[in-house]
């Protein structure tokens, strides 16, 4: 990304996890999904526990030698959805997509039949803003 900006220039990048708001939900979830995954959270590429205060990919851009300035601020948003949405979303997501495909119907069926006509999900926006510096 360094490589791509101009001494000075900002890099900035967003995005963030959607999960659901309710915490009975997402037990219920949890447990419909329990004989197919553990989990299905997308870990942090650098390893990073998501308890830390700066997240990935602020913490790769700390580390770097090519950036300085690195800033992480978190826009909340909550949103309503349909179960069907909320089960296509879930079809995107890595863990669920490496099921065999038998194995998925099975998952996404059990997670629908615990689910609300709508329901509330937590779907904030990470932003992390970094500089690149002007000289190495």
């Amino acid at each position: 990304m360094a490589a791509l900006l101009e001494p000075g220039g900002v890099f900035a990048s967003f995005g963030g996890p959607i999960r659901l708001a309710d915490p009975a939900v997402e037990e219920a979830v949890r447990a419909a999904r329990a004989p197919f995954m553990e989990s299905d959270e997308v870990p942090s590429p650098d390893g990073t526990p998501p308890e830390h205060d700066m997240q990935w990919p602020g913490t790769e851009l700390q580390r770097s030698e090519w950036f300085a300035d690195v800033q992480q601020s978190v826009i909340e948003r909550r949103l309503t959805m349909s179960a069907r949405d909320y089960v296509g979303h879930l079809s995107t997501i890595s863990a669920y997509l490496e099921l065999p495909t038998f194995e998925q119907e099975q998952v996404y069926s059990r997670i629908m039949q615990v689910l609300p006509e709508a329901v509330e999900v937590a779907a904030d926006i990470t932003v992390h803003l970094a500089r690149r510096r002007c000289e190495q």
